[in-house]
């Protein structure tokens, strides 16, 4: 979907959040990104939760037998918190609450880890605390948690560890000091990866929404009129097409009118092809003004225009419709420093269909037939067929 290329050039990140200041976008980016979340989080749910219960092969080395079922248990708490995320990521709640969920594995599988440490000897620590090294690294580059938000886990778990040691198991300020500058370390490395990596994935969003609107504006280039802004042929096929099958599943009656403008050409030989492109400017902001919404004003090309009309009713209605849009070129046309062009009219054919064997090329055919007849004729006047 194009976003405003005006939202695009506009776009800033906060500095330390990496949100997007303008909340629209924010809330753009986060629709972006969350198929691709939900595949990397279930993934590292699932790596989560085995590495969690294989750090159970430490146990017979370090926790004593009375223990072994507290550990155990809040081992599989944790593991369970996995599995029930893993859940909720087939769900619409895991859009809204997806950061907040996985925070809380990332909290509480530390959490879950010290809270073991308190059955087992102080020995046990130099073996246990690389899991907690693990998680952080975990929820940094692996659990789809953004930079703030893994980083705020990383402080919490830094400050209970310290807490835990200093105060309830108190540890020597030499060893508890060599355990956090690892901690610290890992803090450090994994919030640089987070940031950068979630920068990047935000600086991508914006290269390709700024390339879907470049796509989107060569695809309007394509169907459009250079000069007017008006569909063109092309894109005027498919539309008659659509009317075609519409007007016969639901028995309407449309139509399709071809404009040709009387003496254009002495209008351009007079005072040039840029006067000229001004006057056809004009004719198209007038004719659109007779229009209904449900139709289509089309530029073929030179001074010929097509007007495509739905559920028209009748044929009569059709003619005076193409009455309608001739009246509108009859008021002169002012230019600055130019007098007024006062001899613009148009010839106007009009095919009005479904009928057997219809295709969008024969209704154009048909009616610029009927134009033709109608400038042989008589010039500003309007012929069906």
């Amino acid at each position: 979907m194009p976003i405003s290329q005006n939202l695009l050039w506009s776009a800033s990140l906060r500095k330390w959040t990496l949100h997007f200041q303008n909340e629209r976008l924010e809330a753009l980016y986060q629709l972006y990104a969350i198929p691709s979340l939900r595949r990397y989080s279930r993934l590292a749910l699932l790596v989560g939760a085995i590495m969690y219960m294989l750090y159970g092969l430490l146990d017979p080395l370090f926790v004593v037998p009375e223990a072994v079922v507290s550990v155990w248990y809040i081992r599989t708490m944790v593991v369970m918190l996995f599995f029930a995320v893993f859940g909720l990521t087939f769900y619409r709640q895991f859009i809204k609450y997806n950061q907040l969920l996985l925070g809380l594995v990332s909290l509480f599988s530390g959490l879950g880890l010290l809270a073991q440490l308190t059955f087992m000897p102080l020995a046990a620590i130099s073996y246990y605390y690389t899991g907690l090294i693990v998680i952080l690294f975990w929820s940094y580059t692996f659990s789809g948690l953004r930079f703030f938000n893994a980083s705020v886990v990383g402080l919490i778990l830094f400050v209970v560890f310290n807490i835990m040691f200093l105060e309830l198991r108190p540890l020597p300020l030499l060893q508890l000091l060599i355990y956090d500058v690892f901690i610290l370390a890992a803090n450090m490395v994994g919030a640089f990866a987070s940031y950068v990596a979630e920068k990047q994935s935000r600086e991508l969003f914006l290269r390709e929404k700024d390339l879907d609107n470049e796509r989107h504006r060569q695809h309007e280039r394509a169907l459009h009129d250079r000069l007017t802004g008006l569909p063109n042929r092309e894109l005027l096929l498919d539309r008659i097409e659509q009317a075609i099958n519409y007007s016969v599943r639901n028995d309407q009656l449309c139509a399709g009118l071809f404009i040709d403008l009387d003496r254009f050409k002495p209008i351009n030989d007079t005072y040039g092809h840029l006067i000229g492109d001004v006057v056809l400017k004009e004719v198209a902001t007038r004719l659109k003004y007779t229009m209904r919404d449900a139709d289509t004003l089309a530029r073929l090309g030179g001074d010929e225009f097509f007007v495509l009309a739905r559920d028209i009713g009748s044929p009569e209605a059709a003619e005076l419709l193409a009455d309608k849009l001739r009246m509108q070129l009859i008021a002169p046309i002012i230019l600055d420093g130019l007098p007024p062009i006062k001899d613009l009219s148009a010839s106007i054919g009009v095919c009005v269909f479904p009928y057997r064997d219809v295709t969008a090329v024969d209704v154009i055919r048909r009616s610029d037939h009927a134009m033709y007849d109608a400038k042989r004729e008589s010039k500003q006047a309007v012929n069906t067929i």
